[in-house]
Order: C-alpha cells, then structure tokens, then sequence
C-alpha cells in the first residue's frame, strides 16, 4: 500500500481570495469554456482565477528575479495543465460514483485544526478570513481533494507492487548511500551569555569542569547555577555528526576520547561544557534498518512512474476539446513534465511536520542548528489551487539516520 502524507492545507485551497464580482459586460466573454473533459468543463473565468493567484503566489515566495520571470512567463501553461490533470481525474471519479461523507471532511478539518494549532471552532474561522475563505468553501474543496485522491488511489494502489528482492537490490547498488558516518554521544552544559558578564562566566565554566574532572557529576554540579539562571541545565545532544554542531564546537571536540571533557568552547548563547560519552566509527547501516526508508522511496517512485501512466490512460479514453488562451497554448509541455508540489510552477511545499522534542528533555541546544518555527495559532497558509498532480517529484537520499529510527 502506498504511504500517503496528508496534504497541508495549503494544496487544499482552490478558491482564491481578493477577486470581484465579474462586471456583467464581461460575463460572456469570462464564461466561455476553455477545457471540456467527458462531462466537466472550466471556463476562461476558471482559468483567470487560478493563473492570477499563481501570478502573485510566485511574487511573494520567488525571492530570484530570474526564477520569479520564467515562473511568471509559464504560469499560463502551468495554470492549463493543472486544471486539466485534475478535470480528467474529477471525470474519473465522476464514473467511479466517489462520494465523499460529511464524516470524512469534519475528521480533515480536525487534523487542520490540530495540524495549525487551531483551538476552537472561532479560531478556525478567523483563520479562514485572514486568508479569504469561508468554511463552507473549504469543506467543498476538502471534498474535491478527497475525490481526487481516492480516485486515483483506486486506480493506481494495485500497480504499486515492490518485492523484497527490489528492496535488496537497490540496497546492494547504493550501499554508500547508506553510510553511517562516525558519530559522538553528546550532553553539554552552557553558561549563558545572558547569566552573567564575560570574565564570571570564565570563571564559572572553569569551576565546572574542575569539579566535574575531579568526579562530580555534571548534572550535580551544575543544579546550582542553573536554578539562579547562570547555566543551561544538562543538555543531552545524542548522538551528532559532523556538520551537526557548530564549527567552532565541532573543531574542539571531534578528537576528544570517549569520556573526557572539553574545555569551555564559546559559541551560540554562551560557553559551551561538552562531555563526550561514547563514540561510534563509520558504517554501513545493515538492511534491516534502512529497509522501511527504501520501500517508501521505491514506493513514491513506482507511483509517479504508473501515475503517469494512468493519467495517458485517462486522456486516451476521454471526450477532450480544449481551447486555451493564447499565454497557455503549450500547457500539454507541462503535463509530462513533473513539477513541485504545487503543481503550477510554485516553489514545492515539503509538508513535512516538525518533529517535536521528546517530553521531558531540555530544549534543543544553542551548539546546535536551530529549527524552523511552526505555524502559528490563527495564521493559514496562502491559498493556491488544488493540484492533482502527485507526490513531490524526487526523493533525495536521505542522511541515514541512527539506528532504530526509521
């Protein structure tokens, strides 16, 4: 069975905000159909909707001004194809009789609240004002997605078949890809920047580490300074690799034996005490703990493969009179040609929800890279059209991760 992400909200969105009442002189001319698929059809207005929210989504997330004029220059073609992949897929639904139950959209609309920090109902709605939208347009838009994905869920999930031997071999022929590389188990102790002047925190982080040498433990000797606001408490790292830490750290720590103690290295927020625990060289992680990671990957690729496929399939078998604007005469470039997630030269959104800390342990380290902030209450993504086009087009190998995570 093919793993499915659900979508941010996002790829949910079809209607776009800040558009007008159409002035009636232009009604006829905005009404004529430009896309006809079986029984669906889309009209020039349709495609003017979508192609100017395109337009000004690429203004705001294109900072290149070279990417941001060819996006521009396609969004014509781009904004056509997409509405014809997801023409030919509502008429495949259309024949499959796919409903979509209330049941279903309110459980979408539980994980958007619970996905964007939405505590109340109230929450929610403002949200969707903020970004032009009403509930009612977003359940008939959770509805449309959901349509769409079960269509070609049912039509694609039975050619989505990956044996254990296709496993292996792709394992065999990219084992570096798999490498492991040399690893230090860390937990360090700051003292902070903002705790105390400079020649105090010297000497603070002197006494710890002569305290800890001597054999105290760190988390003993540092209780004190922490409860005044002086030190971080213990922080455990885990295990880091290199390019993990910053550089400064990095350079003074790597070639420490296991079980020593560094001396006080400045970096990002302060002084930084890291003790070294243990230390794993470079490997090559067995099969069976990269096997989940690589029948996820072959599973995305088998499906772009046979999603491709299908959608000939359908364009083959379909009543298709399509007569674009003039900006979007060469959108059938754009149906063979994978693109990001947005599906209409946007830049992609991974969708990838940030991993939250494991309760109980300290804050992610200042030696440490920070992460991204999450999504904050009341703030909804930018609408954009829904896109039924696949999942994102290449999986990059990924860093392999430790053992017993994947």
């Amino acid at each position: 069975m093919v793993n499915r992400r659900p979508r941010r909200l996002a790829s949910l969105f079809l209607f776009l905000a800040g558009f007008g009442a159409v002035p009636a002189l232009h009604a006829e001319v905005l009404n004529r159909i430009v896309l006809r698929v079986n029984d669906r059809i889309a009209t020039l207005h349709d495609y003017e909707k979508r192609r100017e929210a395109v337009i000004a989504d690429v203004g705001r997330r294109t900072q290149d001004p070279e990417e941001r004029q060819r996006m521009l220059t396609e969004a014509g073609n781009a904004t056509f194809a997409a509405m014809y992949r997801e023409l030919l897929l509502e008429s495949r639904a259309d024949q499959l009789g796919i409903g979509i139950s209330d049941a279903q959209i309110d459980a979408a609309i539980a994980r958007i609240r619970e996905n964007f920090n939405l505590k109340t109902d109230a929450d929610l709605q403002a949200a969707l004002a903020s970004s032009g939208m009403t509930m009612e347009q977003l359940r008939e838009q959770i509805r449309s997605q959901q349509r769409l994905d079960e269509a070609r869920q049912r039509d694609i999930e039975a050619r989505v078949k990956i044996e254990e031997e296709d496993l292996r071999r792709y394992y065999r022929k990219n084992l570096e890809q798999f490498r492991q590389p040399e690893q230090l188990q860390l937990r360090e102790v700051v003292v902070l920047e903002e705790g105390a002047p400079a020649e105090e925190r010297s000497r603070i982080a002197a006494e710890i580490r002569t305290r800890v040498l001597g054999g105290a433990s760190l988390a003993d000797v540092v209780a004190e300074h922490a409860g005044k606001g002086v030190t971080s408490n213990v922080i455990e790292l885990g295990w880091v690799s290199p390019g993990d830490l910053d550089k400064s750290l990095e350079t003074a720590i790597w070639a420490l034996p296991t079980g020593s103690l560094s001396e006080p290295v400045p970096a990002r927020g302060g002084l930084h005490i890291v003790q070294v625990l243990d230390r794993r060289e470079s490997r090559v992680l067995p099969f069976a703990e990269v096997s989940a990671a690589i029948e996820q990957r072959e599973q995305q690729r088998v499906f772009r493969e046979e999603f491709s496929k299908y959608m000939a399939e359908l364009e083959q078998k379909a009543l298709i009179v399509a007569n674009p604007p003039a900006e979007a005469a060469n959108f059938r470039r754009f149906l063979s040609e994978e693109g990001s997630e947005g599906g209409e030269g946007l830049p992609a959104d991974t969708g990838a929800p940030e991993a939250a800390p494991p309760t109980g342990t300290e804050p992610a380290s200042p030696a440490t890279s920070p992460t991204a902030p999450g999504g904050q209450p009341g703030s909804l993504p930018t609408p954009k059209p829904v896109d039924p086009s696949p999942a994102p087009t290449e999986v990059p190998p990924p860093s392999p991760p430790p053992p017993g995570t994947l």
